[in-house]
């Protein structure tokens, strides 16, 4: 090997563990000029060296996205998958979100915050995946709704109330998520068949004999399904349609008759997953 080539070697080993340090370093926090009806808007980033999207999590209401970027199951899912990390902590008054103008209204000045301040930390824009819980919800459902060709799949857990989707050319995956002895279940439900009604490539998740409480098993299966809408599986993904209410497989009667009562799974080997969280018997 002669000295060049050994240099080369030796750069890019350096490199990698450079990018490598770099994304196992402690998440950093940026604070940004809250949009009207914020009173808070904060960044918590794990940033990859070299990353082909963003992941964004959304806590509970004004909450602090620190907590959901240290997960460790979050974090070595974004490094396996290349991603940016961004942990939301964006705060709005209580009144000023029940009015329809806080931060979980994307289209109402939070959504271009949080969009400018990704483009602005990756150089240029990438796709972005949304996992919220509660209040997260409420953020990543109207911000896939508000910003679609900017949204590669989202998973939405038991928001409060939901605004009607409408109609849209550009639909991307997304997963609604609630437990069946929430009191949010119904809001949740309507959404979804809201949804599927105008044929959003939507999925239903709802969790038997689980309140308003963020399960760790739906987590792990937003994981999947982020995995296997990012192409990050040893396989070709083979989608299907799935009974939300028999928790079979639909068939093609269903599928063509009955559109608000089926959920699209992107790939049919998580199928035994997601009939198991469906299931009382777990």
């Amino acid at each position: 090997m002669n000295i060049f080539c050994l240099y080369n070697r030796l750069l890019l080993m350096a490199s990698t563990l450079i990018g490598g340090m770099a994304y196992a370093a402690s998440p950093a926090r940026h604070s940004l000029v809250p949009a009207p009806g914020m009173t808070r808007a904060d960044l918590v980033v794990v940033a990859h060296p070299n990353p082909v999207a963003v992941l964004v999590l959304a806590p509970g209401a004004n909450g602090d996205g620190g907590a959901l970027v240290a997960d460790a199951g979050w974090r070595k899912f974004a490094e396996a998958k290349r991603l940016t990390l961004i942990g939301l902590s964006f705060a709005s008054e209580t009144d000023t979100i029940h009015g329809g103008t806080g931060y979980y209204y994307a289209a109402k000045g939070s959504g271009k915050l949080l969009l400018d301040a990704l483009d602005r930390l990756a150089g240029k824009p990438l796709p972005v995946l949304l996992y919220g819980f509660s209040g997260g919800a409420h953020f990543t459902a109207r911000f896939a709704e508000w910003k679609p060709e900017r949204v590669t799949a989202w998973c939405a857990y038991s928001a409060g109330w939901w605004d009607e989707p409408q109609p849209s050319a550009i639909m991307p995956s997304g997963m609604v998520v609630c437990g069946e002895e929430d009191g949010r279940l119904g809001a949740s439900l309507t959404y979804f068949k809201q949804g599927r009604a105008l044929g959003r490539p939507w999925l239903w998740v709802g969790i038997p004999k689980s309140g308003h409480v963020q399960e760790s098993r739906v987590v792990s299966f937003a994981r999947d399904y982020f995995a296997v809408i990012l192409g990050e599986v040893p396989h070709e993904p083979q989608g299907g349609w799935v009974d939300i209410e028999e928790k079979t497989v639909a068939g093609e009667d269903l599928s063509r008759y009955h559109p608000t009562s089926i959920g699209w799974l992107p790939d049919m080997r998580l199928f035994p997953k997601w009939k198991e969280l469906m299931s009382e018997k777990f």
